[in-house]
């Protein structure tokens, strides 16, 4: 597979997390009403945003790496540390002021947040049902 066919994979699943989550929202908010379904919804915001960012992160370390292949030490930068710490914090800092603050159900948000899973499974049966699949590449 080519570069182009990864970030498609990618994109695809970002649309599957917006698209999942907003059927979530709405199944929510016959469960939990309209404070379930902001939950949901921030709970999905936050995880596309989170995968945005471990996805642009990982191809910055990828290439990153390929640009230092062959040498004997390997330099990381201490932004790329920072950037991949503050990212979790900043996601912890977002959900404890949705959870504390504004006092939203638990169980939407967390549910919200985990929209990446079904997304996933969402992709991998656009790919077997597309035959992309990998299996009888040599």
């Amino acid at each position: 597979m080519n570069p182009t066919e990864f970030d498609a994979i990618e994109q695809r699943i970002e649309r599957f997390i917006v698209i999942v989550g907003g059927a979530m929202a709405v199944a929510s908010f016959f469960k939990w009403g309209i404070r379930g379904a902001l939950g949901v919804a921030l709970g999905v915001a936050l995880c596309w945003l989170n995968f945005r960012w471990l996805r642009r992160g990982a191809a910055g370390v990828i290439s990153l790496g390929m640009a230092q292949a062959g040498a004997d030490v390997v330099h990381v930068p201490r932004s790329v540390h920072a950037k991949f710490f503050g990212r979790l914090l900043l996601l912890v800092v977002v959900v404890y002021v949705i959870l504390a603050r504004l006092k939203l159900p638990a169980a939407p948000v967390i549910c919200g947040l985990a929209a990446v899973v079904p997304a996933i499974l969402l992709e991998l049966a656009y790919e077997l049902m597309s035959g992309h699949h990998r299996w009888n590449e040599p």
